[in-house]
């Protein structure tokens, strides 16, 4: 499938189903939009740069707040499963 990314047309192989290769295509080309405008930058390669950062410090944060909801669920399960041991003694 073909895909514009900050006026360029890529060629895109991917078992994803195309609706989603297409969204990830838009975000990646609406934070470059973003950071030009942002930035006044011009230089195609600087904006790239900056939007893969932008987007992986979107991911990296993601990430710590999944773990930290993971271990608070885990904390809970384990404190639930206290009381119904303390219960069944």
């Amino acid at each position: 499938m073909k895909v514009t990314i900050f006026g360029e047309i890529y060629n895109i192989k991917s078992q994803a189903d195309p609706k989603y290769t297409a969204s990830v295509a838009e975000h990646v080309d609406r934070t470059m939009m973003l950071i030009k405008g942002q930035a006044g930058m011009q230089d195609p390669l600087k904006i790239a740069i900056l939007a893969s950062m932008s987007i992986t410090d979107d991911l990296f944060q993601t990430r710590e707040k999944v773990e930290q909801q993971s271990q608070e669920i885990e904390n809970r399960c384990n404190s639930l499963l206290n009381l119904v041991e303390a219960y069944l003694d």
